[in-house]
């Protein structure tokens, strides 16, 4: 691994981390009767309340299909993303995208690539590009274990994750800082350092 001036190497999660999905996802489970007109939540509250409905699993996994592929780009740009990402950069630090996320779901209801999807919107939103992220710095993982293990190689200092199912692997490399992308409200018991934004994520790193 190259060094840096800030021997930082920063490993970044996808999907609803760097990309947004929560006005993504409430507006395509209200057109499909998931939710009441009403409803208001997140997505992962939005989840939670689909898998209550009969077949909701079912249910969740197609929306989840048809908002990483062909809705993607109604999906928004996590706040202060581009900015942190680009001063890491100026800094010296590596910066690395990983995301368990397979090319095609079985219940998707066409037949785009999501990974494709992903790297179509990661650059159309200024995310891979030279003095952010590079394109062979971008890695899909097919499985959790795959990305704990792309982690591993990359030897990251730091990891950011929106999933503490991540960080509480028994495979997950103790010597990396844990950093979980999430609102107190909505992770009201976790047991890592939480940051509702990468703008409160660059206080961390850029304090001085």
């Amino acid at each position: 691994m190259r060094k840096t001036r800030l021997g930082l190497v920063v490993g970044i999660d996808l999907d609803n981390t760097i990309i947004s999905y929560d006005r993504l996802f409430l507006q395509e489970a209200r057109l499909r009767d998931l939710v009441p007109g009403d409803f208001v939540g997140t997505k992962r509250e939005i989840r939670d309340r689909i898998r209550q409905l009969p077949n909701g699993e079912v249910e969740w996994q197609r929306l989840q299909a048809h908002g990483y592929g062909p809705a993607i780009a109604g999906a928004f740009v996590a706040e202060g993303v581009v900015d942190f990402v680009h001063t890491l950069r100026s800094r010296g630090a590596a910066v690395f995208i990983v995301s368990h996320k397979t090319a095609f779901s079985s219940l998707a209801e066409s037949s785009v690539n999501l990974r494709d999807a992903a790297r179509g919107w990661l650059r159309e939103n200024g995310i891979i590009a030279p003095d952010s992220v590079p394109e062979e710095n971008l890695y899909f993982e097919a499985t959790r274990a795959d990305k704990i293990a792309r982690i591993v190689e990359l030897r990251c200092t730091h990891f950011i994750d929106d999933l503490e199912e991540i960080f509480d692997d028994p495979g997950f490399p103790p010597g990396v800082e844990r950093m979980l992308f999430a609102t107190a409200a909505t992770v009201p018991h976790n047991r890592y350092p939480t940051y509702g934004s990468f703008r409160e994520i660059a206080d961390v790193f850029f304090a001085d």
